[in-house]
This record gives structure tokens, sequence and C-alpha cells, in this order.
């Protein structure tokens, strides 16, 4: 699987970009004004001096995970120039019989035939697919599932849906 994440990036039309984390921001921005009014006013009571602190720390521990996310986590998506939209995976697995009529289906660009083949829970093959939400452009790569390694066989192939 590798193989389409490192080459959906040489793509033209695709740059990275990170995921926001409004909701980790938010918390930070909490307790840095917490750390601020605690600071600017010296007289607090003992609860709301605790209350404070609480928020401070609250920020503290969001501002790490969010560094944390960033610098270790999977937090890069692919972006799309032309949909002007992030790119997020999706994976079918199908029995390695199909494999033809999967790269059939793919090859033409036919999404109706693909949607029609019988998908199956345990992997041999997987479909990895890169699409926006309102699936307008599918950046598609066919792989043969070894143990936990992704093998691919078929090249990236571009399918925009007018």
């Amino acid at each position: 699987m590798e193989y389409i994440r490192k080459s959906i990036y040489s793509l033209p039309e695709i740059r990275r970009t990170l995921l926001p984390l409004w909701s980790a921001w938010a918390l930070t921005a909490v307790g840095v004004a917490c750390g601020v009014v605690y600071v600017m006013v010296p007289d607090l009571s003992t609860g709301g001096a605790s209350a404070l602190v609480g928020g401070v720390l609250v920020g503290a521990c969001s501002l790490l995970l969010t560094l944390c996310y960033y610098l270790f986590g999977d937090s890069r998506r692919p972006y799309s120039r032309e949909v002007h939209a992030v790119l997020e995976p999706t994976y079918a697995y199908y029995s390695s019989s199909l494999q033809q009529a999967v790269t059939d289906a793919l090859q033409s660009h036919d999404e109706k035939a693909l949607e029609h083949i019988k998908r199956q829970a345990t992997p041999e093959l997987a479909l990895v697919r890169y699409s926006d939400k309102e699936e307008r452009v599918y950046y598609s790569q066919l792989t043969r599932v070894d143990g936990t390694r992704y093998i691919p066989l078929t090249d990236i192939i571009i399918n925009k849906i007018k």
C-alpha cells in the first residue's frame, strides 16, 4: 500500500495537506486563556485557582497530543487541486479469481460494473481508492494482499466523474 501513498503525491494535481484538529486547538486556546487569567488576577480563591490550573493542564495535554499526532500520526492526506478537496482512502476486498474483472472495470472507468463485482471480507485482492466526499474523482490501485503487505498489480488509475 505504500506504493499508492507515495506515488499519489508525485502527481501534479495533488499536494499534501494536514488534517485540521479544530477541537484540539480550541482546547489549547482555553488552556492559554486560563493561564493568562491565572497570572493576571492575583486575588483568586482556592477553587478558582484550582479550576484555572485544571484548564491550563487540559490545554497543555491537548497541545501535547496534537503535536504528537502531527509528528508521529497519520495526519497528512492528499489534496486535489482540481476538485479542491481532501482525498480519503477506502478499501474494497475481492477474491483473487476476480482480478481480471476488477482490472477491466478500473481501466474502462466503469463504476457501475465495479459496484456489481462481489466483494468479500477476507482480503486476497485489495482495491485502494482515494476520493473526495462527493466522489468526483478517484485515484485507484489494485493490490494483492500478502500477509500485511500490499503488492501493486496496477498503476494508479485516475477516474474523473463529470
